[in-house]
């Protein structure tokens, strides 16, 4: 294994780490099959510069739900905070949803860290629904170690197993296990 020392990063790190970033941000969304797209909001060039001074974005992918059909998840939506309050996120989000419905998805998901009330409060507002408080559904995830875990039993049954009279159910959207015709079976 190589040499080196793992440290807490300072804020004089902070351009070495974008860096970093920038390298993955160009290999994946700005190729010619980009696996994420970008908007950007940007202040009018000031004059004799051709360029104008970005204040926020919005970064998405598309997917499918076998519930709705195509979708855009939207991963994130910043706005610098200077800015915010005064119509950029709203028109950021609009425009997302000109693309989604362009591209004839149905919904656009996201998710919002349950520390961040103001903003929760203001996508609700705009009619954004919590399918974890409407519908039961519940955001998880499964990070590379658990991915490469579950590509290396060859499918072989582990020790977790779904009760079929409850856990386990596919069935229609929002639907609860009893109301399913059939449990999940192996």
């Amino acid at each position: 294994s190589m040499e080196c020392t793992i440290r807490p990063a300072q804020s004089a790190d902070c351009d070495r780490i974008m860096g970093m970033i920038r390298v993955i941000l160009r290999a994946d969304g700005f190729r010619r099959d980009p696996f994420f797209q970008c908007l950007l909001a940007e202040l009018p060039p000031e004059q004799g510069d051709n360029q104008g001074h970005p204040i926020g974005y919005a970064l998405f992918f598309f997917g499918y739900s076998v519930h709705t059909g195509r979708i855009v998840y939207m991963e994130n939506l910043y706005v610098v905070s200077e800015f915010r309050g005064r119509g950029i996120g709203r028109k950021l989000l609009s425009e997302v949803a000109k693309v989604a419905l362009a591209a004839d998805c149905a919904e656009i998901k996201f998710t919002v860290s349950e520390w961040n009330s103001r903003v929760l409060a203001w996508y609700r507002c705009l009619g954004a629904q919590d399918k974890s408080e409407i519908d039961g559904w519940h955001c998880l995830e499964m990070d590379a170690e658990t991915l490469h875990r579950l590509a290396g039993d060859g499918g072989h049954r582990t020790s977790c197993q779904a009760s079929p009279s409850t856990d386990g159910v596919m069935g229609a959207q929002g639907a609860r296990p009893e109301a399913a015709t059939s449990a999940w079976q192996e």
